[in-house]
């Protein structure tokens, strides 16, 4: 199945992308620096190879995250869902736990773009998946390692500093 991707998120794959191609081509002229030190005896460069490995890991990484972004579903919208939850949506929820209730905004984003600390959750992450389609006053039940909270929707916003105020 292919991952969706908001532009947000497709301009940080891009940059991660350009990224890696950059950090493997710092490694191949370190690799050959190594090898050219070493001469024939490259068994006796451990550095040579570690960077062999680290080759490795950047190409693999890199091929994935290509293929990841070719076979990708591009999500493009011009406003915020405001009527019900969808990627992209920015949400202000009502948590309430067996001893006390919590309010979070949080936003759906896609792939390659969830962040924590920013409130940003991946739409495929458990709680991402129970929040989608509903609506303002609408509730689900989330499970949670401690047991079970409800979830309700209080708002749908079109921006951060909407759902801020």
């Amino acid at each position: 199945m292919a991952v969706k991707i908001t532009p947000a998120g497709e301009q940080m794959i891009l940059q991660q992308i350009a990224s890696l191609k950059l950090e493997l081509k710092q490694v191949r002229m370190e690799k050959n620096l190594a090898y050219n030190a070493c001469g024939d005896d490259k068994l006796a460069n451990p550095n040579f190879h570690k960077l062999e490995q680290d080759e490795r890991i950047l190409e693999n990484r890199l091929k994935e995250i290509e293929q990841t972004f070719k076979t990708a579903e591009f999500i493009k919208f011009n406003e915020r869902n405001t009527t019900e939850v969808a990627i992209g949506s920015i949400i202000k929820s009502m948590f309430e736990y067996p001893d006390f209730s919590e309010e979070e905004i949080y936003e759906i984003v896609g792939f390659g773009e969830s962040n924590i600390e920013e409130n940003k959750i991946f739409y495929e992450t458990p709680v991402a998946k129970k929040l989608l389609g509903l609506k303002v006053g609408e509730e689900t039940i989330l499970t949670v390692p401690s047991g079970e909270i409800k979830c309700k929707i209080l708002g749908l916003y079109r921006s951060w500093e909407d759902a801020r105020q």
